[in-house]
């Protein structure tokens, strides 16, 4: 039951990252058709196109937490020992935790101070541009806990490695 409110909280999330996108890209092509086709370009585009792409980035970011397809690089991973494989997969998770918590702790904090500055062109506080890096990081830490919940809790109590984790 928890698995399929993960992957249905995970689809949405995937849905409203490639909502975003259509509408950065939506956004682009007429600043484009408008700038050099009508020579008139349309105010604040540019501005909220990278608005979104920061927004798609971190919500894209918390996908790949939970869907375990972020960047990694296991060439020494998978050339360790069971027992050390293990606390790899531990150490891997708890950092994506404390960088999560980072990015929620001090993402919040330059929030807050930036709310009271306005973009140029669109004129809406910046603090709504940089509260993705709060929310990206608590998506993030989420994944991240259910993550290892799911590997402490699994046959044994051993933690997993990642390539045995699935998220379905």
């Amino acid at each position: 039951m928890l698995t399929k409110a993960m992957t249905k909280f995970t689809s949405i999330l995937t849905g409203l990252a490639a909502a975003l996108f259509l509408v950065m890209t939506a956004l682009v092509c007429l600043q484009v058709f408008y700038r050099y086709v009508l020579n008139s370009p349309l105010t604040g585009s540019e501005e909220a196109a990278r608005a979104i792409l920061i927004y798609i980035v971190m919500l894209g970011s918390a996908v790949a937490v939970g869907n375990r397809s972020h960047m990694a690089i296991d060439y020494f991973y998978h050339r360790l020992p069971a027992l050390l494989r293990k606390a790899a997969a531990l150490l891997h998770l708890l950092s994506i935790g404390a960088i999560s918590l980072l990015l929620i702790v001090k993402g919040s904090e330059l929030a807050q101070r930036t709310m009271m500055q306005t973009t140029p062109a669109l004129q809406i506080p910046k603090g709504l541009i940089v509260y993705a890096f709060p929310i990206g990081g608590a998506l993030m830490l989420f994944y991240a806990l259910a993550s290892l919940i799911r590997q402490v809790s699994s046959s044994k109590g051993a933690v997993r490695p990642p390539e045995q984790e699935s998220t379905s």
